[in-house]
Formats: C-alpha cells, structure tokens, sequence
C-alpha cells in the first residue's frame, strides 16, 4: 500500500534564515514491524514505538536537514508497501 503525504512545500530558504535548531518530528505507521535505523542514515531522537491492532506506530525526531530534505526523506519511506501512513512536522526551537 502506497501512502499519501499530506503536507505543504517546505520553503528552505526561510528556514535558513530562522534564528533556531530546525526539527522534524515524524509519526510513522506501517503495517508490519519496520526497522527505522535501517532505513534512515542519521541519528534519531526521542524514539518511541507503540502497536495499535494491526499497525505499529514509530515517532521520532531528526535534527540536521533542511525541510527539503526531510519532505524528500519522507517522501522516499511513505512509497514502501508497508508503510501505512507518514506525518511530519516541522519545529523550530530557540538557542
């Protein structure tokens, strides 16, 4: 099953210009267990995994990419057949 994102065009050059770490929270639900380390090439925070029914549920946080890259990054994990559905929000936080 193909997911469908559902957010707007990130705008780059706006966040570079924002004075704060950039975060992306991202909220995955796939249909069987899926190795999230395996599949992301950075470090992941705050982790959590929880099982509903017939689904798993992954939140994570990645800090280091630009909106583009994790709209991109997203975009890549939400066409795999397991995947049942991907949100990501993105945060920006002070120093």
């Amino acid at each position: 099953m193909n997911a469908r994102t559902l957010f707007t065009e990130p705008d780059d050059l706006m966040a570079a210009e924002l004075a704060g770490h950039l975060h992306h929270i991202i909220t995955l639900t796939a249909l069987e267990p899926f190795d999230i380390a395996g599949r992301i090439d950075r470090a992941i925070c705050g982790y959590k995994q929880s099982r509903f029914a017939d689904t798993f549920q992954y939140r994570f946080r990645l800090t280091g990419l630009t909106p583009g890259e994790a709209r991109r990054m997203t975009d890549r994990l939400a066409a795999l057949p397991e995947i049942a559905g991907i949100q990501i929000e993105h945060m920006i936080s002070r120093l």
